[in-house]
This record gives C-alpha cells, structure tokens and sequence, in this order.
C-alpha cells in the first residue's frame, strides 16, 4: 500500500501541470460559449426560418459555423473539469492517507 502514494503523488503532479496548461484555453472556451449563448438569444427561430427561406447562405453557414465552434468549447470545458476532478480525487485519497497514517501512529 506505500507503495501506491508515491505513483499516486507522481500522478498528482502530472494531473495538475496538465490542468494548469489547459487553462488558457479554458477561458478562451468560455469566452466562446458565452458569445454563442448571446448570439442564440439574437438568432430566433423567426430569423432562422427567414434566412433558409432566402437561402441567405451566409448568415446559415454563419450560424452553423459558430454552433461548431460552440460544440467544441464546451467539450473542452467538460474534459478540463473531468481534469480537475481526477486532481481532486488523488488529492483527497493522499490526504486521507496522511490523516490515517497519522492516527496509526
């Protein structure tokens, strides 16, 4: 089992330097799903309905183009948090080791 901190420690540090590289491009991610949240509440479903009718191309491919930029901000924004989770796990099992470790002694 002591065995076990010490890779679990090594993991840690491997999951924490990795959160923190990605958080730069988490905030680039927000500020992306903000954007699109105000945009959705600007493109109704009248407008939508107008521009196919029109064949506006250019506003759709517009509005399709964002719905994907949309889509991969937020999944970087879920797999940052599975990120910070997993750090949090490994954090809370090295502390309950040291509490227990402690309390053996």
């Amino acid at each position: 089992m002591f065995e076990l901190c010490p890779l679990l420690q090594h993991q840690l540090k491997l999951r924490r330097s990795r959160v923190e590289q990605g958080r730069a491009r988490i905030a680039a991610a927000q500020a992306d799903i903000k954007e699109r949240a105000d945009e959705k509440k600007a493109a109704t479903s009248d407008k939508i309905t107008e521009w196919k009718s029109k064949r506006e191309l250019s506003k759709l491919q517009g509005r399709a183009d964002k719905a994907e930029r949309y889509a991969a901000a937020a999944s970087a924004v879920a797999v940052a948090a599975l990120d910070e989770a997993e750090e949090a796990s490994l954090e809370a099992w090295l502390a309950r080791q040291d509490a227990n470790s402690a309390q053996a002694k």
